[in-house]
C-alpha cells in the first residue's frame, strides 16, 4: 500500500544504502499542503549526485524501461519508486531532461523535521514547467 508508512520505508531503504533523497511529486505536494490528500500510484524522489553510480550498484527490482540519464525507477512492495537525478554546476541545481534542462530554485532541498521533502518552490516550479511542456 502506497501510504505514508510506505514512503518512510522506501526512503529508509535508500538511506540504509547511503542514498539521500527528497520526497517529490504528488507525495511532496501533499506533505507540503499544496494538494489535498489522495491515493498515490507511485513515489517520486529527488536524488542529488554527480551521477548514478551509487544508485546503479543497488540490488533493487529495477524497471529497465524507466532507465534514462535523468531518471531511474524500481519496484518496492508492488509500487514504482522513481528517482530523478539532480546535479549542481556553477549555475545551481538542475536536471537534464530529455528535451530541456530544468533549473531548480536554490532552496530546492528542505525538511519538515522528520522527512526530507523538496521545497514548496521546487515543487511549484517543476509542476509549472511540466504543464508548459505538456501544452507545447
Amino acid at each position: 500500500m502506497n501510504d505514508l508508512a510506505f514512503v518512510q520505508r522506501a526512503v529508509g531503504l535508500l538511506d540504509a544504502h547511503e542514498i539521500e533523497t527528497w520526497i517529490f511529486g504528488g507525495w511532496g505536494e501533499e506533505l507540503r499542503g499544496l494538494i489535498k490528500p489522495r491515493e498515490h500510484v507511485d513515489l517520486d524522489l529527488l536524488y542529488t549526485a554527480a551521477d548514478w553510480s551509487a544508485v546503479d550498484a543497488l540490488p533493487l527490482d529495477w524497471i529497465d524501461g524507466k532507465r534514462f540519464p535523468w531518471k531511474r525507477a524500481f519496484v518496492l512492495e508492488a509500487t514504482m519508486v522513481e528517482l530523478f537525478l539532480v546535479q549542481r554546476d556553477e549555475h545551481g541545481w538542475f536536471t537534464e531532461l530529455k528535451r530541456r534542462r530544468h533549473d531548480w530554485p536554490e532552496n530546492l532541498l528542505s525538511s519538515n523535521g522528520q522527512l526530507r521533502i523538496a521545497s514548496t518552490a521546487a515543487l511549484a516550479s517543476y509542476r509549472h514547467s511540466y504543464r508548459v511542456d505538456a501544452a507545447a
